[in-house]
């Protein structure tokens, strides 16, 4: 086994043998999962990861559980093997342990995997193996408000509790409430470099004098720009700086590479609570927060998500395109999540 390379070795010759299973399923990685599932591409190295992790849980789920325990090879992985996973998925959605969302993600990482084994047609629809589509069917039009405000949790009053603890991670914070970064994107943000002017980013007639300029940690790399215009957003430019103050520097702890800061974000966030099971919000609702303040700022009224009051379809449609590429989609429709129903799609 220490002679073969996981980079040239031939699977389809090799041998099927469960103690091979480490082995097989690196070299499947090594050689497939930098492609994209469907379209002649790449994928990120957050997708790569993210893939990777899964498919070594599921094998290692499938073996060490309580009801019965498989060792296949990866290469003899199969319908029932999938059935199991899947029935396993159902048990946790419907006890409120598993979201749409991450058993979506699991199918469409099982189906990549399976054509990386030569069986594309082994996954079935969602609907072979969970019969509730509500378990798994994700509603793109949101009908609460997922904003700190409106659950009851202050941002300022968490943020200067934070700051106690940890500055780096509060200042992070105070970011994603202002501008409307994921977590990662704040984490990487330079609050020297990361600053330049309506001209520097071509909205010299926008009204901002200055932007943010978010590549770093951005979903694909996708390069936007976010306006600094409010005092709040201003005050936290000015405090990133302090915490931050080389030239160079980012909202990361110097003493952590990216992945140990971003976990020790999350980390310092559920110390304070800030998950759905304790306090009720999660760093995403800030995004929601940033993005309702967005609308109303444009709209003139807040997001249907949060009133009955409707702003004219033109009026409603040109914020939700900023606010959506404020947040970084390409699509306004996405906005929907944020922000409630649209008029024009109704």
């Amino acid at each position: 086994m220490r002679d073969l390379d996981t980079r040239t070795v031939n699977l389809r010759t090799l041998p099927l043998q469960t103690g091979r299973r480490g082995f097989v399923l690196n070299a499947l990685f090594v050689q497939n999962n930098f492609r994209h599932a469907i379209k002649d591409k790449g994928v990120s190295n957050d997708t790569m990861e993210d893939r990777r992790q899964y498919i070594y849980r599921a094998f290692h789920y499938l073996e060490h559980n309580d009801i019965k325990s498989f060792k296949p090879d990866p290469r003899s992985f199969g319908d029932r093997h999938v059935r199991f996973l899947f029935a396993d998925m159902e048990r946790r959605a419907k006890a409120g342990q598993l979201g749409p969302s991450a058993i979506q993600k699991a199918h469409s990482y099982l189906r990549t995997f399976a054509g990386w084994i030569g069986k594309p047609g082994l996954v079935l629809p969602m609907s072979a193996y969970i019969s509730d589509e509500t378990l798994y069917r994700r509603s793109y039009v949101t009908k609460h408000s997922k904003a700190w405000y409106d659950n009851g949790v202050v941002p300022e009053e968490v943020i200067a509790a934070v700051a106690e603890f940890d500055e780096r991670v509060a200042v992070q914070i105070k970011l994603m409430k202002e501008f409307g970064l994921r977590c990662k994107e704040a984490v990487m943000f330079r609050p020297h470099q990361d600053i330049v002017t309506a001209a520097q980013a071509g909205k010299a007639t926008a009204g901002a004098a200055e932007y943010l300029q978010l590549r770093r940690g951005t979903k694909g790399g996708r390069l936007r720009y976010v306006p600094a215009v409010t005092p709040g957003q201003l005050a936290a430019i000015e405090h990133a700086r302090r915490v931050a103050p080389g030239e160079n520097d980012s909202l990361s702890d110097p003493r952590y590479q990216l992945v140990r800061a971003i976990r020790h974000q999350r980390y310092v966030m559920e110390l304070f609570g800030l998950t759905k099971a304790m306090l009720g919000v999660t760093a995403h609702g800030l995004r929601h927060g940033y993005a309702a303040e967005r609308y109303e700022a444009e709209a003139g009224v807040a997001p249907p998500v949060a009133t009955a009051e409707r702003a004219d379809v033109a009026v409603d449609l040109a914020a939700r395109r900023l606010v959506s590429e404020s947040l970084g989609h390409s699509r306004s429709q996405i906005t929907s999540v944020y922000l409630g129903s649209s008029r024009a799609r109704r």
